[in-house]
């Protein structure tokens, strides 16, 4: 852990949004709040040992079992390359950097416009150089996923 880490504020959650605590089983599993790529800090508390899931904005959208199967006990991201521009790599990076990150989910949806998402996040882990293990869920229009 570098000392950039240990002196991170996580305690202050007031400041970066805030952290989300619903066990109520018929809730969403969201753990923080905001989950937009472009609102987020990337020192923001929740990202302390956090397993991320970044996931592309219609990804969630289009398989059903989102929140149950693939949320549950991760921090979300929602962010896409091309929308957000060079920021979301820069964005993702200083978040890898700065926090102790367990692992890295990606849903991407079956289409040309989402591998520059997954790729984004390979690079961001590469250019870490933190050893992060990295699992890319591929969503069909048709709802069904391939790991």
């Amino acid at each position: 852990m570098s000392s950039n880490i240990a002196s991170m504020p996580w305690d202050y959650t007031d400041s970066f949004g805030k952290r989300i605590h619903n066990s109520n089983p018929g809730q969403a599993h969201l753990c923080q709040w905001p989950l937009k790529l472009r609102l987020i800090s990337p020192v923001a508390p929740y990202f302390h040992k956090a397993n991320l899931i970044l996931s592309a904005d219609c990804a969630a959208f289009s398989y059903k079992d989102f929140h149950n199967s693939l949320l549950k006990d991760r921090v979300l991201i929602i962010g896409y390359p091309e929308l957000d521009g060079d920021d979301f790599s820069v964005k993702l990076l200083k978040i890898i950097e700065s926090n102790d990150i367990r692992s890295v989910a990606v849903t991407r949806m079956d289409a040309p416009c989402c591998k520059k998402l997954a790729d984004a996040v390979v690079e961001a882990v590469r250019k870490s150089r933190k050893d992060i293990p990295i699992q890319v869920i591929t969503i069909f229009t048709e709802g069904e996923i391939v790991e």
